[in-house]
């Protein structure tokens, strides 16, 4: 091969490709963009050229004259070769020379990762990477970090979120920090976020993994869990003193706000100061990851989406939904539990996305191995896993799921899911869950009488809207009040919010007791959740209780049998209590239906011998 480059294949199939369509004779490369973007541009090969040695020594040259007046960047140094490729069962391994690692930092070597893994996209190569120089990960050629010991509580500044009912208690007792990743930061000269806008009318990607991660913390809380979470996703909290709001912002700022030393929010600038000076793009990648590690978490999730061409629009558009987790020599003692961890994130994000989201297609691109390259993978001290959920740039297909709310709602609902999975716990939540909470069904109606109620349910489960045809039924699709078996939703109501459905029942014109009963329902799914019954009585019903029978005097012999009965008349429900020598009874042993119509009493004994009296409750009395 040409320049001594030697690419070894151990693999019989090559998995297929996931990127764009290139010329028969060329190949894919991948450079950064101004804003933070990857774009991929074509390279004219011979026919008989390696297409893997052909594509990552097209890389290492860099963008060509026009493309970076154009805007194209490589994060990869001028002087770079590369010297080998091996390509094993599941990884690909690429050799380096030694100018790779020249200004190695966080952030430059996310980005040169970044660069190597798409273009080894666009030739099948979906698998985990590993980066070398003279064998060893590139991740060991960076600036070193001091250790961080736990620190005290931190409890989060100003208002805060809205209170969320922790009634569940699958994850007590668990600490989780959430990292919803990038967020604007200085860039050296001026504020930046780390991605553009791709796909409009989807927000960039600072933007929606905020959105994204709190739909996660509300289905983590509400199980019982502590959560820490890195950048600020309330919201209404307000705006940092840029003038952004503080949920805009990258998590050093929001760190250094909340309290946490310089140690954590800038260990590689060293400038405690934030906002001036040099870039800040590394203190932000690197303070997430170091936050866990000061706050001890139990796991650390890194919440991302992913990115290769630029706006794409076709079938030839990546797709799917990856994590990644770290076995690094940095990070070998939490290797294998951050692999369990990100794949029981990913399987339970992809099974909910092909069964409740129902895209029966969607790609499983697997727990892929970050070889070192990322610092919220590699730097913690625990468990970790890194999501990127879908391809913001794929504009007809992932992008428009990630605008849709009942995606995001779903697919966190699965992160949820495959964290419970990899504590051994089952979740409090299934994916439809909701509570009863009131309602204001009358209990008396006269005939034909016509009553508008309300019955209100809690969400514990995915986002209701009528887009996905979520409601209030009528169960068995009828109803002795309403020809009405459905009521619609208006707008959305998240995890843990209650919705009050309004409708009219009219009395049936023939007296007597009816039952109504009331579910929620997926239409083409699922009923799920509560059922809510009342009886309603249609007619004249008698106010306080009238007892019609009182009981009779008995004479039994010793160790039988007697029973003791009433009968009353008034509004249901009727309660009973029965009285010997005018101290309550209770069920227990020889006696039976001390709280019911008819009292027995076993094995009569002397002492049995009284005065028994019952009185018959309801809401307007008590008769005796």
């Amino acid at each position: 091969m040409s320049r001594g480059l030697a690419v070894v294949v151990a693999v019989s199939t090559v998995l297929a490709s996931i990127a764009p369509a290139v010329a028969s004779g060329s190949v894919g490369v991948c450079f950064r963009t101004e804003t933070g973007g990857l774009q991929a541009v074509e390279r004219t090969v011979p026919d008989d050229a390696d297409r893997i040695e052909a594509a990552l020594l097209a890389l290492c040259s860099g963008p060509t004259v026009d493309e970076r007046a154009a805007g194209l960047l490589s994060a990869i140094p001028e002087g770079t070769t590369v010297v080998s490729v091996v390509v094993e069962l599941d990884t690909v391994v690429v050799e380096f020379s030694d100018a790779v690692v020249t200004g190695l930092d966080d952030a430059r070597l996310e980005a040169l990762s970044e660069q190597v893994r798409a273009t080894l996209w666009g030739l099948g190569l979906d698998l985990s990477t590993r980066l070398t120089v003279g064998g060893r990960l590139l991740s060991e050629y960076l600036p070193p970090i001091a250790p961080v010991e736990p620190g005290p509580r931190i409890l989060t500044a100003g208002p805060p979120l809205e209170p969320q009912t922790a009634a569940g208690t699958a994850l007590s007792g668990r600490l989780i920090s959430l990292s919803p990743g990038h967020g604007l930061r200085w860039g050296g000269s001026s504020w930046v976020y780390d991605r553009p806008v791709y796909c409009s009318p989807l927000s960039r990607e600072d933007i929606h993994n905020i959105e994204l991660v709190a739909y996660l913390n509300t289905y983590l809380v509400q199980d019982g869990a502590t959560t820490k979470v890195y950048r600020c996703i309330d919201k209404t909290y307000g705006n940092h003193s840029t003038g952004n709001p503080w949920w805009y912002m990258g998590s050093s700022y929001w760190l250094q706000h909340i309290g946490y030393p310089c140690s954590i929010y800038a260990s590689s600038t060293g400038d405690c100061t934030l906002g001036a000076g040099a870039n800040e793009d590394s203190d932000n990648i690197r303070s997430r990851p170091l936050a866990a590690d000061y706050d001890d978490t139990d796991i650390h999730v890194s919440m991302h989406t992913n990115g290769y061409t630029g706006n794409c629009y076709g079938s030839s558009c990546p797709n799917g939904t990856c994590t990644y987790y770290d076995n690094s020599s940095e990070h070998a003692a939490w290797g294998a539990i951050s692999q369990a961890l990100a794949q029981s994130i990913n399987s339970a994000i992809v099974d909910a996305i092909r069964t409740k989201y129902t895209d029966s297609t969607w790609r499983d691109r697997g727990a892929l191995d970050a070889g070192g390259d990322f610092a919220e993978t590699r730097i913690p001290n625990r468990a970790a896993a890194l999501i990127e959920l879908a391809f913001h740039d794929s504009c007809d297909r992932d992008a428009l799921y990630l605008q849709d709310s009942y995606f995001r709602s779903a697919t966190m609902w699965a992160t949820y899911k495959g964290i419970c999975n990899y504590f051994g716990a089952t979740p409090t939540y299934d994916f439809y869950s909701d509570e009863y909470v009131s309602d204001t069904i009358p209990s008396v109606m006269q005939p034909g009488q016509t009553y508008s109620v309300s019955v209100t349910f809690r969400n514990r489960g995915v986002l209701w809207n009528e887009t996905e045809a979520y409601r209030l039924g009528a169960v068995g699709d009828s109803d002795p009040f309403t020809a009405t078996t459905r009521v619609a939703i208006s707008g959305e109501v998240d995890t843990g919010q209650t919705y009050t459905f309004t409708f009219s029942m009219t009395a049936p014109t023939i007296e007597g007791a009816y039952t109504t009963d009331w579910r929620m329902v997926r239409d083409g799914f699922t009923w799920f959740g509560a059922t809510h019954s009342e009886q309603v009585v249609v007619g004249t019903v008698p106010d306080m209780p009238v007892i019609t029978q009182h009981p009779t005097n008995q004479s039994v012999p010793e160790g039988s049998t007697v029973t003791f009965s009433v009968e009353a008349t008034g509004q249901a429900p009727l309660s009973y209590q029965w009285y010997k020598g005018g101290v309550g009874m209770t069920n227990g042993g020889r006696i039976s239906g001390a709280t019911g119509a008819s009292l027995q009493i076993a094995g009569v004994i002397t002492a049995d011998q009284d005065s028994y009296q019952c009185t018959v409750t309801n809401a307007h009395g008590s008769a005796s």
